[in-house]
């Protein structure tokens, strides 16, 4: 007689195209509270719309895809930069992440209710739904709740509940659970922006960055809008902090999240 095993909950996307619909105002709360205190000027990196007008962050490399993909499917995707960092020495705004400045609340990639570059590689606020972040990277995420690093989606009904309370069980948890990808590249993506935060200090640390800092926000807004634009990754390579090789390997080891896949080997239990 064989005996039936439960059925472990399994994260399906339906495409149904809702968390497309609604691309502002997804930040949590704790984020947004980070970002008006932190983001406006008293840091590097400065965003240069307010909290209540962005949408889903792009590093830059994804934000040129999305243009191409735009082009290619007669879309135009309103990429605008949004976080950036002012280097007093030579006069140059360098553009972190974009934003899709959408005229409705929906993304402009989603088109009758579906996704028109499904079939691309998409950048990882796509591909980390239902995620906002991963809830097991950040180590001041101890003892919270990792209910709130979730968006809004029914198929999230069946899995919440029987998320594991304590941080060591959540990843072999959140691995079977997300069969297809998800919890890696909302790992993934967490542990990019690591990455960007590390390589800012050591770009200041090696003087090949000069960061405006604690000006006015309106005129550290202005400087960067009228002065010449560079995107970080390729300032990496201007600058001689990476080679255009070394930068190539880096953004397919991103793509691959070859880095999740490192860290999850490394706090199996």
């Amino acid at each position: 007689m064989l005996i039936p095993l439960d059925e472990k909950p399994q994260f399906r996307c339906s495409a149904c195209g809702s968390c497309c619909s609604h691309i502002r105002g997804f930040i949590p709360e704790q984020d947004r509270a980070f970002l008006k205190e932190y983001a406006f000027g008293r840091l590097p990196v400065v965003q240069l719309v307010p909290v209540e007008r962005m949408t889903f962050p792009l590093w830059d490399w994804e934000a040129s895809r999305f243009r191409q993909w735009g082009k290619e499917a007669g879309i135009d995707p309103r990429v605008k930069p949004l976080r950036v960092i002012y280097d007093e020495g030579k006069g140059t705004a360098i553009v972190l992440s974009y934003f899709m400045d959408a005229e409705t609340d929906a993304c402009p990639m989603l088109q009758e209710r579906k996704c028109a570059i499904y079939h691309t590689k998409r950048a990882y606020v796509c591909r980390l739904f239902p995620f906002n972040r991963s809830p097991v990277s950040d180590p001041s995420s101890s003892g919270m709740d990792a209910r709130s690093y979730f968006g809004e989606c029914g198929a999230m009904e069946k899995i919440l509940p029987e998320l594991p309370a304590d941080k060591e069980n959540v990843v072999p948890f959140l691995m079977e659970a997300f069969p297809n990808g998800e919890f890696l590249n909302a790992l993934q993506n967490d542990l990019t922006i690591e990455w960007s935060n590390r390589t800012i200090i050591e770009l200041m640390q090696g003087k090949r960055l000069r960061p405006a800092m604690n000006l006015p926000y309106e005129e550290l807004k202005k400087k960067m809008l009228y002065s010449r634009q560079v995107d970080f990754t390729d300032f990496l390579v201007e600058c001689g902090h990476l080679s255009k090789v070394e930068l190539d390997l880096l953004l397919q080891r991103f793509d691959e999240n070859e880095d999740a896949r490192e860290w999850v080997g490394g706090h199996e239990l």
